[in-house]
């Protein structure tokens, strides 16, 4: 899925945001979505309203970042529609087949979202045909919460909405994940930088440090990761990234397969992960082949 624009470069609050919707030709449909649907030719398309119901209350949400059909725009809502206070279930309804859908809650909740918010992911269980039940995470209180569906044959959208929780939810368990290399025409790329993230950690830590170390057929290279120092995170967050050439590295290391190894240490305490590319590249079509490192001793 494309990134979405609006948490990006946030605007004042008196700026209103001024929708750009692109028109795409006939050859780019395929990115935004199935072909063959009649409404194609009356100009631009926009996906339906996402429906978000809970304590007997209800609000019906339009995408402001979608590729939908013919269309493909990119937004951000200029209020956040109010769910208001829900002590009991709430639940999302989209009424085309095949779609799935995840969200992220924030919190302050705005509608222009800051970097350093605290993002937490929440789960959607299928609850029927076309209906989900959200299954907030973290400690009880008011979050915007970012609904993201995805089309089986292509396309996306992206909403909001505000809502008040009275229960307490999960605590997401610290998770991890490298990008080192994609299949680029049949041969390892690293398009020229190696990146490692950490989320949900229970305290950003004071110091981090990170090294990778990569073996394959024909030798091993170590690379140390700087920490990226950015204004600010979200609680729990750290970012790691190098630019190393890849030509530098496949002539150090040579051909796949390779076991790469991570060291990261936070706060003085060590630890280490161990995988091998490709084998443990995801093939989730939104995970761009990142792996995912599990560490010992775990994260916390």
């Amino acid at each position: 899925m494309r990134e979405a624009s609006y948490g990006q470069e946030p605007l004042e609050a008196d700026v209103r945001w001024r929708w750009t919707v692109m028109l795409v030709s006939l050859a780019g449909m395929a990115a935004c979505g199935p072909t063959g649907d009649p409404r194609e030719s009356e100009g631009t398309a926009e996906p339906p309203q996402v429906t978000v119901r809970g304590d007997g209350r209800q609000v019906s949400l339009d995408a402001f970042t979608y590729c939908y059909l013919n269309t493909c725009a990119d937004g951000r809502p200029e209020h956040l529609p109010d769910l208001g206070t829900v002590a009991g279930e709430i639940t999302v309804s989209f009424p085309l087949k095949g779609w799935r859908f995840e969200a992220t809650q924030l919190q302050p909740a705005v509608a222009f979202p800051q970097p350093c918010d605290v993002q937490l992911p929440a789960r959607l269980v299928g609850a029927g045909t076309g209906t989900w039940r959200l299954e907030p995470a973290g400690p009880a209180g008011r979050y915007r919460i970012d609904v993201f569906g995805h089309a089986p044959g292509g396309g996306d959208l992206v909403t909001a909405f505000a809502v008040t929780t009275t229960r307490a939810g999960s605590t997401p368990a610290p998770q991890a994940g490298l990008g080192a290399f994609h299949d680029h025409d049949g041969k390892p790329d690293n398009y020229g930088t190696f990146e490692f993230w950490i989320d949900h950690l229970s305290t950003s830590p004071r110091k981090a440090a990170a090294t990778l170390t990569i073996t394959g057929r024909n030798g091993r290279a170590s690379y140390d990761l700087p920490l990226s120092e950015d204004d600010c995170r979200p609680k729990g967050q750290v970012r790691f990234h190098a630019e190393v050439p890849n030509e530098r590295v496949l002539g150090a290391v040579g051909r796949e397969p390779y076991t790469i190894e991570v060291e990261v240490e936070l706060d003085g305490k060590r630890h280490t992960a161990s995988m091998v590319w490709p084998r443990d590249a995801s093939t989730d079509p939104d995970a761009g082949g990142a792996l995912t490192p599990v560490f010992a001793p775990a994260l916390s």
